[in-house]
């Protein structure tokens, strides 16, 4: 291959890569054909929390530990929700 006006690095970069896909190319063909994974369901054990409202009693709750000083990011984790939804039921109290 000519150089076609490369820098000697860009040149020695380019054989480098050049070795590499020529030892990589008999792995690619001999290869398994892919195999697609089906389609996942319903999530039965959900990881968090989703989305829904917290109740009267939680609010409250929120709210006092909040006056008591209690920090945002710790009632968020006991609650299970995250640090702005504190932040949104404790801003005008």
């Amino acid at each position: 291959m000519d150089a076609g006006g490369l820098s000697p690095n860009t040149w020695e970069r380019l054989e480098r890569l050049s070795a590499a896909w020529e030892q990589a190319k008999p792995g690619i063909v001999s290869a398994r054909p892919l195999v697609t994974e089906p389609e996942p369901g319903a999530v039965s054990n959900p990881t968090r929390r989703s989305r829904t409202p917290l109740t009267p009693e939680e609010v409250d709750a929120i709210r006092t530990a909040r006056t008591n000083g209690e920090s945002v990011l710790s009632i968020a984790k006991r609650f299970g929700v995250h640090r702005v939804t504190v932040w949104e039921q404790t801003k005008n109290s």
